[in-house]
C-alpha cells in the first residue's frame, strides 16, 4: 500500500451566501465548531497514510489563504466538507487546487453532486456518512457518485488529536453562554425524524444513533482530553427514548459524571429528564420556534403550544436551562401583531432562560422556499439558477416588500433588546464573577 498524504478540509466561509437568519447580537466572538464529519472520516482511513486536517471557516482564512495552505500541504488527495452557503468557495478551490484526486461529501453533496462534478470534482460522496466509502476510495480512487452507506456503529468515532483542542474550547464573554470553558461537542445520531419545511436536514427520514456503549466511550474520551462539558451536536439527540435511556444507563453502569447539554426536541419521554440532571445534564437547546399553534402547523413542526408548556415545566421543574429558537417573520395571518406583542411574556412565564430569535428564511431544497415558487410569490427558481453559477455573496430577494422585511428586522432587534434586559442579564453577571 503506497502511502498517501490526504488532506480533509472545511471551506472558507468569504464569499458565502447571505442568510439574514441569525442577528449579531447571537453570532459568538469565539466559537469555533469542531469539524466533526472530517474527523470521523480522518479517523477511520487506514493506517499508514498521512493526514492534514484544515478548518477554514473556524480559522477565519479566506478563500485565497485557503488555497495555499491547502497547496502547501501538497496533497495526493484533497477531500473538502461542502455546507451549500459555501458552494461559491467550493468552486474556487476545487478550480484552483492541483491535487489529483479531489472529493466532496457533506451536506451540499446530497442535492448538488451533479454541480460538483460538473465543478472540478473528481467524486462525489453522497449520504449522512461516507467513512467507509472514503477509507476504500483512499485505495480505489473511484469516479462519480458514491452512494454512501456507512453504519455509524461500523466505524471509529472522531479522534481529535488531528487538532489544536485547546483551541476549540469556549473562552470569554461566550463561555457565559455555553457555562464552560471546557466544553467539546459531540454527535450520539445523525438525521432527523421531524419534517419541518423551513429545514433542508438532509435525509430526514433515516435517523441513526449511536450505541450507547460506543456515546459512554466517546464522552470518557473527551474527559480524558480535559473536556469538562460535553454538548450532544445532534439535530435532535433525545428523539430516540430507548437510546436515551440506555446511555443512561450506561452512564449509572459506569459510574461516570460530566457536565452535558444537547439540542433536542419538545417531544421527548420527559420522565427520563430526572434521571439526565441526575447523571449531570444541564441544559437543553430546542427549537420550540413559535407559541401559536396555526405557526406551528404552517411550519409543519409536529408539535403543540400544549406540548411545548410540559416541556418547559418539567425542564424548569428539574432546573434544566432551555435554550429556546423561535422564527419571526412568518407572513401574515399567520404571524399577528397580536402575537408579537405578548410573545415576550409568554416565553417569561415559561421560564425559557435563553430565548434565541432567527428571522424566517427561505433555505435551498425546504418545503418553505418550494411553497414560496408554487404561489408565485418568487416568479423564478433563484436557487436553481445560483446553484449553476454561484457568485459571492449572493443575496435571494425578499420574499415579501421591503417595508415587511424593515419591520421584522426591526422587531427582531427590538424582543433582543428588551431580553438583553432581563433574562439576558444573568450572563453578564456571570462574565463579571469570572473576571
Amino acid at each position: 500500500m503506497k502511502k498517501q498524504k490526504i488532506v480533509l478540509s472545511t471551506l472558507s466561509t468569504e464569499g458565502q451566501f447571505v442568510n439574514w437568519t441569525t442577528q449579531k447580537h447571537f453570532t459568538p466572538k469565539t466559537v469555533k465548531y469542531m469539524p466533526l464529519g472530517i474527523l470521523s472520516l480522518a479517523s477511520n482511513i487506514p493506517d499508514g497514510h498521512e493526514i492534514v486536517i484544515l478548518d477554514p471557516a473556524s480559522e477565519g482564512w479566506g478563500i485565497e489563504e485557503t488555497i495555499q495552505k491547502i497547496e502547501a500541504e501538497k496533497p495526493d488527495i484533497l477531500g473538502l466538507s461542502a455546507l451549500t452557503r459555501r458552494v461559491y468557495a467550493l468552486n474556487e478551490i476545487l478550480k484552483k487546487t492541483s491535487a489529483s484526486y479531489k472529493v466532496v461529501g457533506g451536506p451540499h453533496a446530497t442535492y448538488y453532486a451533479d454541480e460538483i462534478l460538473q465543478k472540478g470534482a473528481d467524486a462525489v460522496f453522497v449520504g449522512q456518512l461516507a467513512d467507509k466509502e472514503f477509507a476504500e476510495a483512499v485505495e480505489t480512487k473511484p469516479l462519480g457518485i458514491i452512494n454512501c452507506k456507512t453504519d455509524i456503529n461500523e466505524i471509529n468515532f472522531p479522534r481529535r488529536h488531528f487538532l489544536d483542542i485547546e483551541s476549540y474550547f469556549v473562552r470569554g464573554e461566550d463561555a457565559t453562554v455555553f457555562e464552560s470553558n471546557k466544553r467539546l461537542p459531540i454527535f450520539s445520531s445523525v438525521g432527523c425524524p421531524r419534517k419541518c419545511n423551513y429545514c433542508n436536514v438532509q435525509l430526514r427520514d433515516k435517523t441513526r444513533y449511536k450505541n450507547p456503549k460506543t456515546i459512554l466511550d466517546e464522552m470518557e474520551y473527551l474527559y480524558s482530553i480535559d473536556a469538562r462539558s460535553v454538548h450532544f451536536f445532534d439535530d435532535n439527540f433525545n428523539s430516540n427514548s430507548k437510546n436515551l435511556k440506555e446511555t443512561l444507563d450506561e452512564m449509572e453502569k459506569r459510574n461516570f459524571y460530566v457536565e452535558w447539554s444537547g439540542r433536542g426536541q419538545v417531544i421527548m419521554d420527559l420522565s427520563l429528564v430526572e434521571r439526565m440532571v441526575g447523571n449531570g445534564f444541564k441544559r437543553i437547546h430546542s427549537g420550540i420556534e413559535a407559541l401559536d399553534d396555526k405557526l406551528l402547523k404552517f411550519w409543519e413542526k409536529g408539535q403543540t403550544v400544549r406540548q411545548v408548556e410540559e416541556f418547559c415545566k418539567v425542564m424548569n421543574k428539574n432546573n434544566v436551562e432551555i435554550l429556546g429558537f423561535f422564527i419571526l417573520g412568518s407572513p401574515y395571518p399567520h404571524e399577528t401583531e397580536e402575537y408579537r406583542r405578548i410573545l415576550p411574556q409568554k416565553i417569561r412565564d415559561l421560564g425559557i432562560n435563553y430565548p434565541y430569535f432567527s428571522i424566517l428564511f427561505p433555505e435551498p431544497d425546504t418545503g418553505y422556499y418550494r411553497s414560496l415558487l408554487r404561489d408565485g410569490i418568487y416568479k423564478e427558481d433563484h436557487w436553481a439558477k445560483f446553484m449553476k453559477n454561484p457568485i459571492r455573496d449572493f443575496e435571494i430577494p425578499y420574499p415579501y416588500s421591503e417595508q415587511k422585511r424593515k419591520e421584522v428586522i426591526d422587531y427582531t432587534n427590538r424582543i433582543i433588546e428588551d431580553f438583553k434586559k432581563t433574562n439576558y442579564k444573568h450572563r453578564e453577571e456571570l462574565k463579571n464573577l469570572k473576571k
